[in-house]
Order: C-alpha cells, then sequence, then structure tokens
C-alpha cells in the first residue's frame, strides 16, 4: 500500500546504525517529499539534535555508546513537543522508557507506519 504524502515537507534526523536500513528510511522519506539528516549513532545524533529538525526517528540498539531511548530523552529534553519515533526490531520498551509523547514501532516496520506516526505527533502538536 502506498504511503500518502504529507502537505509540509519535515525536516527529518534518522538515525539507525545499519547503514542500509538508514539508506533505505532516508530514501523512501526523501521519496515523499521530507529533508532527512542522518546519523548512525546516537553520538553523532546528539550533535544535531539542535539543527532545525521537526521530528526524530531513532532504533533503539545502535550498537557501541547509547542507545536510541537514551537519545530519545535527551532530544526530548533539549526540545519539548519534538515528534519523536522509536523503533526496534529486538527490544520493546515500556511506556515509562520511552519520553512523553514518543512513539515506539516494532520493526520490520512499513513507511506507511511512521508517516502514520509523524501525522499524529503532528496532530497531537498542533492541537
Amino acid at each position: 500500500m502506498e504511503a500518502k504524502q504529507m502537505s509540509n515537507a519535515l525536516r527529518i534526523l534518522a538515525v539507525e546504525d545499519q547503514p542500509l536500513l538508514l539508506l533505505d528510511l532516508a530514501d523512501q522519506l526523501t521519496e515523499r517529499g521530507h529533508h532527512v539528516l542522518t546519523a548512525g549513532s546516537a553520538r553523532t545524533a546528539a550533535r544535531l539534535i539542535d539543527a532545525r529538525i521537526d521530528a526524530l526517528v531513532t532504533d533503539i540498539e545502535l550498537g557501541d555508546g547509547p542507545d536510541g531511548l537514551a537519545l530519545a530523552r535527551l532530544a526530548a529534553q533539549a526540545r519539548p513537543g519534538l515528534p519523536i519515533i522509536v523503533v526496534s526490531g529486538g527490544v520493546r520498551p515500556t511506556r515509562a522508557q520511552l519520553p512523553p509523547g514518543a512513539l515506539f514501532l516494532p520493526k520490520p516496520y512499513r513507511i506507511s507506519d511512521i508517516l502514520a506516526a509523524l501525522d499524529t505527533q503532528q496532530a497531537a502538536r498542533a492541537a
């Protein structure tokens, strides 16, 4: 099923330690009109949190260093109200482990799942 293109392009920070998955996510978001910044680790991504991003999509398991949950908490603290989507194929975080307002999606996900979660968070932010 083809995902709808969002009417407003977002600047999305995508974080994934598996290069092919990161490239695929970035390509799919770009094809739908979004601007994507990419990072392969939480450390690299943390330096981009202050950039003018509209949303964060991060894997939980990011190899060595801080994980995606730590990054999500940092982003929520630095940028209150920032839409955050956390994904994982193994770890299933509890609601208490996620920053307020963050959404979790299990892997494998479809790009339509990511876009729907972004729509949900954008609508909640606008309300």
